[in-house]
């Protein structure tokens, strides 16, 4: 396992968490990271993009530079926090102070913070963008940004704040963008910003230790089948759909029914968020309801289950969901439930993808593979012929006529 001269510290740090061999998104992303391009690279959800930026870019902190030189920022206050536990995680032992900026936090907590001179600071565009206009966040030192999800970024409230920010930098900083899937504004928004981008695409393979399967039911019939998924035993399943309204109506019918629920979604608090998510980890709630955005940044680690009621309109989509599950080489199963129209849908997702979608049951509190059974075929009975065990008539056997004399 190559180190790609990555800082003694870290090369400890990822001995101590066992990682022996680089994901294909780290091994193309940290070295041209560590030369400085300006680096936009897709990958799918769970091949590690987080560590492919972050230790890279703590190999360029000046420990004596005590003004921010590092800004990362993301979507989703989760998103924000989990980034921000892996850069403390991978800095413990050194002087480099780390430090979270998010909206809906107290303004004057979060300056005491900067006061501590942190070097890396992850947060939400638009409370970074605030701190800047109020000149509390001195940006003349940062040497690179990154955005993270960045196809979510620039469909934020806070979008507009993102070229003031990269404007706030000096001309030479470095520009990371990353994500699962890259949008063409993504990319239109990437290569407007920065003058010489290197591309890195890490093929998007559904297969993986995934079990991709559907049950086919018909609209009226999901709530039941839902009952049924979340009363296996031990089951831990994130629920997705389209409609929050619909989510929120599934899970109060199916608590009634002693099935533990909970939803997530976007009105939750900081702590709440967590809470909720500990629960679903912890086996108190057996189905998490959520919506494609505010599952953007969970890492629930070894998730057995996704379960989608609605099929998603377009295979990133479907991208996003199915990597709740199989992360880092885990194993997991997407259950689909679909009407016979929603399966024509689901199947024309798979494209050029390498996707078998299986047929699922759920059977003696288990969720099992369909099995066909089919009937066996009736030999047909072929009736002998009468006259099929004749002699041919030929002229040795044709009896001779009476000559009469």
């Amino acid at each position: 396992m190559e180190h790609f001269q990555l800082a003694e510290q870290t090369i400890l740090k990822i001995k101590a968490n066992n990682i022996t061999k680089w994901t294909a998104v780290q091994e193309e992303a940290i070295p041209a990271i560590l030369e400085g391009n300006d680096v936009i690279a897709q990958s799918p959800t769970g091949t590690g993009k987080t560590l492919a930026y972050v230790l890279p870019i703590i190999n360029k902190v000046d420990e004596k530079e005590e003004n921010p030189q590092i800004i990362i920022m993301a979507p989703t206050r989760e998103l924000v926090m989990q980034i921000f536990q892996v850069v403390q995680d991978y800095t413990q032992n050194t002087n480099i102070k780390v430090a979270s900026i998010v909206g809906g936090a107290d303004v004057k907590r979060q300056i005491e913070k900067l006061k501590q001179k942190p070097r890396i600071i992850v947060g939400s565009p638009g409370r970074i963008s605030q701190l800047i206009k109020q000149k509390k966040l001195k940006m003349h030192c940062v040497k690179t940004i990154v955005f993270d999800e960045v196809d979510e970024l620039i469909k934020t409230d806070d979008q507009n704040d993102l070229p003031q920010i990269i404007k706030a930098t000096m001309k030479n900083r470095q520009l990371v963008f990353l994500s699962a899937t890259i949008t063409p504004a993504a990319m239109k928004f990437a290569k407007e910003t920065s003058l010489n981008l290197k591309e890195i695409s890490i093929e998007q393979s559904l297969e993986g230790n995934i079990i991709h399967g559907f049950i086919p039911c018909e609209e009226r019939e999901k709530l039941e089948l839902l009952r049924r998924i979340g009363s296996v035993p031990s089951m831990k399943a994130l629920v997705f759909s389209n409609d929050p309204f619909k989510l929120e109506g599934y899970a109060s019918k199916l608590n009634y029914r002693g099935i533990k629920t909970a939803v997530l979604h976007s009105k939750l608090g900081k702590m709440e968020r967590s809470q909720v998510l500990k629960n679903l980890q912890s086996g108190k709630i057996s189905l998490l309801f959520s919506t494609d955005v505010a599952a953007r940044g969970i890492d629930l680690q070894e998730l057995p289950y996704v379960v989608t009621l609605d099929v998603p309109e377009k295979v990133e989509q479907y991208t996003h969901r199915s990597g709740r599950v199989g992360r880092m080489g885990n194993q997991g199963t997407v259950i689909n439930l679909v009407t016979p129209r929603e399966k024509k849908n689901l199947f024309s997702l798979r494209g050029t993808q390498k996707l078998f979608f299986e047929q699922l049951m759920v059977s003696h509190g288990e969720i099992q593979k369909h099995i066909t059974k089919e009937k066996p075929l009736k030999e047909k009975r072929i009736k002998p012929d009468s006259n099929q065990h004749k002699k041919p008539v030929t002229s040795k056997n044709k009896p001779m006529k009476k000559i009469k004399k």
